[in-house]
């Protein structure tokens, strides 16, 4: 029997090492906490806020085609007006986005409309 809380041993044990328990019980196994960690309702927060950003439907070919249609009639719209450097860098972003639909559409493109869009960038 143990004489007292701490000694844990039986007193004509000559073997045992006695270790002390303070040491052990201070550390923890596992990673230790962070001291700016989030709370559940924090993280659940910023999983519904980045849900929401992600696309609710899948983009077709036809709603792609659009897109780039219209984004480059935008970027050349007025075009004409503005000084030259200008013109030539709101061209190539105009060309970029080409570039783009032409990547991302690159496996189901329909020749005509790479001719339009090819068409409207080289104005």
């Amino acid at each position: 029997m143990p004489t007292s809380a701490t000694a844990m041993k039986q007193p004509e044990d000559q073997r045992t090492i006695e270790l002390a328990l303070e040491a052990a019980a201070a550390r923890k196994r596992g990673r230790p906490p962070k001291a700016d960690k989030l709370s559940d309702a924090e993280r659940a927060r910023r999983y519904r806020a980045r849900q929401k950003m992600m696309p609710k439907d899948d983009w077709n070919y036809e709603q792609l085609t659009t897109l780039a249609r219209a984004e480059i009639l935008r970027l050349l719209e007025g075009a004409t007006a503005k000084p030259a450097s200008e013109t030539e860098l709101v061209s190539n972003w105009a060309y970029g986005m080409f570039l783009l639909w032409d990547r991302t559409t690159a496996q189901c493109q329909r020749a005509d409309d790479r001719k339009e869009l090819l068409a409207l960038v080289n104005v």
